[in-house]
């Protein structure tokens, strides 16, 4: 198990470690080539796009992992494509969905976040990829085969495809309109991709006639499919969309230049996380084997060892890169953006905790703690959306950092707290069908 969980957790590790760095170069592209004001209103119509995206779209990647795995491993061929075709429709209607959304509201939302002229053009260009973005499918389906070599190859190659063509902006002294369609452009690259190459491995194992079969019966092979799949959204749906609101709260309280520090910090924690996602993904199967088959001593050790691993990343390459950050901000962005530092390091130390929380998020999701999940995430919500826009006007755009130290505190403690009472309440219990909740 752990050699396996070593392996799928290194492919991905390798390509989010490769992915930042090749993220972070094309930050400082576009950075140095739209100023912190053109990079603000860069930030501000992707948020909002993603937003959209995750309100109207409901991800059936996980759902189809439990069940796609327990098929796999049962030999029941017909269950697996029936559960494939399903993650597919799924997919088809969120598509449809968010991007007529996105299209239709893109002139409120320009004027919302107080756009420049032509901003409702750019959300509605983003909108196309919007339709086309079926990466959970193809996540589910070469997850379940334990291809995780495939999609690390994948998102690095889009990962490269993005700074060569902002390197060729750069060059040709292109402005905002050039990056919204190189966003494009990775949107297309990240939401189909994965499809195409999920689709040649059922094809490969005689699944390639999966939407010739159909649905029925899919319900009563997979008991609480829909019910997982509701769950496993809503508890990601209530963090994501707070969390990405914090743009645009801060488009009503600052201007361009601190919505553009702010994105700097923000791309500069999602960079930190990369190393702490792979490992998370790679044991949350393992973690559902070993609740389901009470063997508790292994469990908690597979969270120990994971919690012990992050740690160590974070002591030897985060902090260091925390007391340094003006000097790197401005050797990397540019000395416009060394004022963004304090922001930076504060949204660093909300990561720290917020990997911290994702461990014992994986452990209760394999406990089938799905209702407790939901209620700690939406009390961390709430206290995050009423505490953002005070802490901005008292501390500044500093203050929607705080707000994310805030809310990543209340998810550790209350996790922490869901977790020892679920092992004193169910040590090693079969978790019921559908019963876990949503992992980020």
């Amino acid at each position: 198990m752990l050699r396996r969980i070593a392996r799928n957790a290194s492919w991905s590790l390798s390509a989010e470690v490769i992915g930042a760095g090749l993220g972070i170069v094309s930050l400082g592209i576009a950075a140095h080539a739209l100023g912190p004001a053109g990079l603000g209103v860069l930030a501000l119509v992707q948020a909002w796009t993603r937003i959209v995206d995750r309100l109207c779209r409901l991800e059936p990647w996980q759902a189809v992992i439990k069940n796609g795995i327990a098929a796999l491993d049962a030999g029941e061929a017909d269950r697996l494509r029936r559960l494939v075709k399903f993650s597919l429709l799924v997919d088809l209607a969120g598509s449809a969905l968010s991007g007529t959304v996105t299209l239709l509201l893109a002139a409120f939302a320009a004027g919302l976040l107080s756009l420049p002229e032509g901003g409702g053009t750019y959300l509605a260009v983003l909108a196309i990829g919007l339709f086309a973005s079926f990466r959970p499918t193809g996540l589910a389906i070469l997850r379940i085969h334990d291809r995780f070599d495939l999609l690390a190859k994948l998102d690095v190659s889009v990962a490269t495809g993005r700074l060569l063509l902002s390197l060729a902006v750069l060059a040709a002294g292109g402005g905002i309109w050039a990056f919204v369609l190189i966003a494009l452009a990775e949107s297309l690259g990240n939401g189909i991709g994965p499809l195409v190459l999920g689709w040649r491995q059922l094809a490969r194992r005689g699944h390639g006639h999966a939407l010739r079969l159909p649905l029925r019966g899919l319900l009563r092979e997979n008991p609480g499919l829909l019910r997982l799949l509701w769950n496993s959204n809503f508890n990601v749906i209530l963090r994501q969309t707070a969390q990405r609101l914090d743009i645009v709260i801060l488009s009503q309280l600052v201007g361009p230049v601190q919505i553009g520090w702010f994105h700097v910090a923000r791309r500069v924690s999602d960079v930190s996380l990369k190393f702490s996602r792979p490992l998370i993904q790679a044991i949350f199967p393992e973690l559902s084997r070993l609740w389901a088959a009470g063997q508790r001593d292994r469990f908690l050790h597979v969270i120990r060892l994971a919690s012990g691993i992050i740690a160590g990343i974070c002591i030897v390459a985060l902090v260091p890169a925390a007391l340094m950050m003006p000097q790197l901000l401005s050797l990397a962005l540019g000395p416009e953006f060394r004022g963004a530092s304090q922001i930076v390091t504060v949204q660093m130390f909300a990561v720290l905790i917020y990997m911290s929380a994702s461990v014992l998020n994986a452990g209760l999701l394999s406990m089938g703690r799905d209702r407790e999940l939901v209620r700690v995430t939406t009390l961390g919500s709430a206290v995050f959306l009423a505490a953002i826009a005070p802490l901005v006007l008292v501390f500044g755009t500093v203050g929607a950092s705080v707000a994310h130290v805030l809310f990543n505190g209340i998810l550790a403690l209350g996790f922490l707290a869901v977790l020892r009472a679920g092992l004193r309440a169910g040590g090693g219990r079969m978790a019921p069908p559908g019963a876990e909740g949503g992992l980020a």
